[in-house]
């Protein structure tokens, strides 16, 4: 009896590896959904929607953008992390790091199947243009010797994506970021403004958000924690160029799925991405409206993942947001 039960087992497991299989290799012969953890007419919203025109032109079904904004986001890569992983959910992943650590789900690179990264927006650390500070490292002086010096605008709460870059390049220069006067803002263009009237030192956002006002003579930025000058901002410095070793930081974009997608579901849609981020319509749009362009196939993505939860903790507890 146990050998007649061991045979059927061992049928219906292969039958359903070969209906699996079969799914796979016929992939997709109905719509995708494609979930973004964000409001419509947003950023992330908007090159969600030209990746889903490409996608859709590659392969002749609907990629469908749903947009799970709930949360800051959690509800959306919550979503995307718990659905079917048979192709026909896949998503738009962000900063996400920040929602486990501070005890919001339990989400991690291991809940996502990467598939590659399209984006980067880094960030910059301005200050209003009359202020004597010249750099990023006469910044750092400024703090080593007294903490209460300057004041920081985080260009959102605190801690953000933007302001989270800047406290690794405190941390690694040996400045507590506990004692320091950070400013939250309901946004960047909010912080920036507060910037222009002098009610904090310097501000984290990235270049293009400020870039109308660094156009009209307001605001400069110090420099941008990219590990490169930024095409569109040649004169800008890195903080590379200012401090040895400054880790870059800011937004990440890229395309995921939930743990398990088919391998060769995975490969089809990598190669799908590359080709999207190569074409000329999709750098034209992303370059005109001002968003970073940095590619990563699934390997890259998924060392940078691994980068973005290491330095978020690292950030997280020393700010004391997490013991």
């Amino acid at each position: 009896m146990k050998k007649v039960l061991s045979f059927m087992t061992a049928g219906v497991m292969a039958a359903g590896m070969a209906l699996s299989t079969a799914a796979a290799s016929d992939w997709p012969n109905r719509p995708v959904t494609l979930i973004v953890a964000a409001g419509a007419g947003g950023g992330t919203d908007a090159t969600a929607r030209w990746l889903a025109s490409g996608l859709e032109q590659k392969f002749g079904q609907p990629f469908n953008v749903v947009n799970r904004a709930e949360g800051g986001g959690i509800a959306g890569i919550t979503e995307l992390a718990n659905a079917d992983p048979d192709g026909y959910t896949i998503g738009i992943l962000f900063n996400y790091a920040p929602f486990r650590l501070l005890g919001m789900g339990s989400l991690s690179a291991e809940s996502y199947t990467p598939i590659a990264q399209y984006n980067f927006d880094y960030a910059a650390v301005h200050v209003k243009a009359d202020i004597p500070i010249q750099s990023l490292a006469e910044v750092l002086e400024k703090l080593k010797a007294d903490p209460n010096s300057i004041t920081i605008g985080c260009g959102a709460v605190c801690p953000s994506s933007w302001s989270s870059a800047l406290s690794k390049v405190l941390i690694d220069n040996g400045i507590d970021i506990k004692v320091l006067r950070w400013v939250p803002s309901a946004g960047a263009a909010a912080g920036l403004q507060e910037l222009v009237a002098g009610g904090v030192d310097i501000l984290t956002a990235s270049l293009p958000e400020a870039a109308a006002l660094i156009d009209a003579g307001e605001v400069r930025p110090l420099a941008v924690l990219a590990p490169d000058r930024l095409d569109a901002f040649p004169d800008v410095e890195t903080a590379g160029e200012q401090i040895p070793d400054a880790a870059p930081g800011g937004v990440f974009r890229a395309l995921v799925g939930p743990a398990g997608l088919p391998e060769d579901i995975v490969v089809q849609l990598e190669a799908a991405m590359k080709e999207i981020y190569e074409s000329e319509d999709f750098q034209q749009k992303m370059s005109n409206a001002g968003f970073g362009l940095r590619f990563a196939d699934r390997e890259g993505l998924v060392d940078w993942m691994a980068t973005h939860e290491a330095d978020t903790e690292t950030v997280l507890r020393a700010a004391g947001a997490i013991q």
